[in-house]
Order: structure tokens, then C-alpha cells, then sequence
């Protein structure tokens, strides 16, 4: 297990440093300018100029690549486009001179929205679509499974943007069933709270969920027919705690990854859904600096959304290594 770890460990490590290197080498690949935006438009070109310097721009790209990453380890000092310095700490994901913060800062001020909204998605994901998927499969070829299937098909099939717009207009605003999506922090109360993300959370965690049932139906017909199953019926076992202590261990491998992968792309920002709802999250974030031209805090987002995948992966697989004595960590 410790070998597992170390190598795991490096081998996110390495990624990470590539991803690093590709969204570095985006930053500077883009057709716009750092320093006439951090400048603004009124500036000339020896104004330009100056902001380049001050922002350490017109140094050779390799010194930059690593200053970037002596940042992300011990933190660095950044000169604003006036020349004062700005103390960045580590991590350093550098600066937005369009929300005049440090990257981090900003994305910290927006993590609380998309890990509530990640968080309440998933709760949907299992519930809804592992728990779908597991009834269809232990209902085969009745009208449950039908019903469970079609579910499946229409979620498969719609867009997250789609629902969430006509969801919002049939149950928030021509009904009034439910409140407007915002996001209120836990301490401002847990109904509020609750009630400002449902409808959000059951859009994002229904789309979701289709995959994961159509994969639990599919793993779990599968693994009801393996011989250790079979043998656990023959001794005795009811059915159903033979599928509860057999079935559903041996089926969730897969399951298990695939939530991991899930779990790592929703903390890196749920992009569509948090602009949908209009909510301030990561994902908003990220596509607000696209918008304005904010390459600092595009590269940070990229880099985030990076990490928490990484990190689900792995302990994804050790999850799996857990549940089922069969897989072994290599």
C-alpha cells in the first residue's frame, strides 16, 4: 500500500507539472495582451510598456515558468501595474488585475458555492442513479425496469442548460413551487440553504445520474451471475442479502471510478449549471475570466479543476482495492 501511495503520489505529481506547463504555455499563447489588459485601454505604449516590466513579463519564459512554480510551493511577490508589490502566498496562482485579488483569494471566496452544489449533486447521483440502476437490474424484464430505463434515456438525452432554463421557468417563475436558485451559506440556515440549491441540484445530479444507472444496471446483471453468488444463494442466502453483501460489492469497481471521475470534475466548477442558475461558484468563475480576457485566473481554474481530479482518481482506486479483494494495487 505505501508503494501504491508513493507512486501514486508522483505520478500526480508529473501530471500535474504537464498541466502546469499547458496552461502556462496558454497563457502566453493567447492573441491577447497581459499588460494592456491589466493597463487598461486608455494606456499608451509606453505605459504598456512600463506595466510589462512591472508585471516581469518581458523576462525570458523559461525564468517566468519558474517563478510561477516557486510560487506555487513557497509563494512569491508579484509588482501590481503601478510597481507596488503584492505579497502572493503559497500556493501562488498568480494574480487577476481584473478582480484585483490574488487568484486564490478569489477562488476561495467562490469555493463554499461549488462544493455545496458538487456536493449536493452527488448525493443526487447516488441515491438517484446507482440506486435506479440497482432496482432496474433486480427487477429485470418488468414494467419497473421499463419505467427505470426510460428515466434513464430521457436524463442520457437532455442538456443540463435545457432543463435548468425550462425548469426554472415552469417551477420557479410561472408556479412559484419553488424559490429562486441562490446560494446562501450553511450558517445563514439549513433550509435556506437547502431550498436556494435543490432545483439546481437535482438538474445537475438527474443528467448525471443517467450514466450511473445504466452502469449499475449493466455491472449488476453482470456480477448477480459470477459463481461466488451462486454459491452464496445455494448456502442459504435470501436474495436479497445475497445481492447486498455479493452483488452490489462486486458491482461497485466500476461505479466507484466513475463517481471518483465525476466527483473530480464537479469541485473543479460545475461550468454550465452554476451559469445557468447564476450562481458565484468556480465555474462561474472560470467562465467570467475567459470572458474578460482574465488569463491569470483561467490558468488557476484549469489548474484546481486539475487537482481535484487527480486526487478523486486515486482515491477512487483505492476505494475499489477495498471493496473488492479481486483488484490489486499495481
Amino acid at each position: 500500500m505505501t508503494g501504491y501511495l508513493l507512486r501514486r503520489t508522483l505520478q500526480a505529481a508529473a501530471v500535474l507539472l504537464a498541466i502546469t506547463a499547458a496552461a502556462f504555455g496558454l497563457f502566453y499563447a493567447a492573441p491577447s495582451d497581459p499588460a494592456l489588459i491589466a493597463c487598461g485601454p486608455k494606456c499608451d505604449t509606453a505605459q504598456v510598456e512600463a506595466v510589462r516590466h512591472s508585471m516581469g513579463l518581458d523576462q525570458p519564459l523559461a525564468g517566468q515558468y519558474l517563478d510561477y512554480l516557486r510560487g506555487l510551493v513557497a509563494g512569491r511577490t508579484i509588482s501590481d501595474v503601478d510597481g507596488s508589490p503584492i505579497d502572493c502566498t503559497a500556493p501562488c496562482l498568480g494574480y487577476s488585475y481584473t478582480l484585483h485579488q490574488p487568484v486564490l483569494d478569489a477562488i476561495g471566496d467562490r469555493f463554499p458555492v461549488t462544493l455545496s452544489l458538487a456536493g449536493g449533486a452527488l448525493t443526487v447521483i447516488v441515491v438517484l442513479g446507482i440506486g435506479a440502476g440497482f432496482t432496474a437490474a433486480l427487477r429485470r424484464g418488468t414494467a419497473t425496469d421499463r419505467l427505470l430505463s426510460g428515466f434513464t434515456l430521457v436524463g442520457a438525452s437532455v442538456q443540463i442548460y435545457f432543463l435548468g432554463y425550462a425548469l426554472q421557468y415552469l417551477l420557479v417563475y410561472s408556479t412559484g413551487l419553488m424559490p429562486p436558485p441562490r446560494y446562501v451559506p450553511l450558517a445563514g440556515g439549513p433550509g435556506a440553504w437547502a431550498a436556494g440549491l435543490l432545483l439546481p441540484w437535482l438538474v445537475l445530479g438527474f443528467v448525471n445520474a443517467a450514466v450511473f444507472a445504466r452502469l449499475a444496471r449493466s455491472q449488476t446483471l453482470e456480477t448477480m451471475h459470477e459463481a461466488y453468488v451462486r454459491t452464496a444463494r445455494g448456502k442459504g442466502l435470501t436474495a436479497l442479502r445475497a445481492h447486498a453483501k455479493y452483488t452490489a460489492r462486486g458491482a461497485a469497481g466500476p461505479l466507484v471510478q466513475l463517481l471518483g471521475l465525476e466527483a473530480g470534475a464537479l469541485f473543479g466548477g460545475a461550468f454550465i449549471t452554476e451559469t445557468v442558475f447564476g450562481l458565484g461558484g468556480i465555474g462561474k468563475l472560470a467562465v467570467d475570466s475567459v470572458v474578460q480576457n482574465d488569463l491569470p485566473t483561467v490558468v488557476g481554474t484549469v489548474l484546481l479543476a486539475a487537482f481535484f481530479v487527480v486526487v478523486f482518481v486515486a482515491l477512487a482506486d483505492l476505494v475499489t482495492a477495498r471493496l473488492d479483494p479481486r483488484v490489486r494495487l499495481a
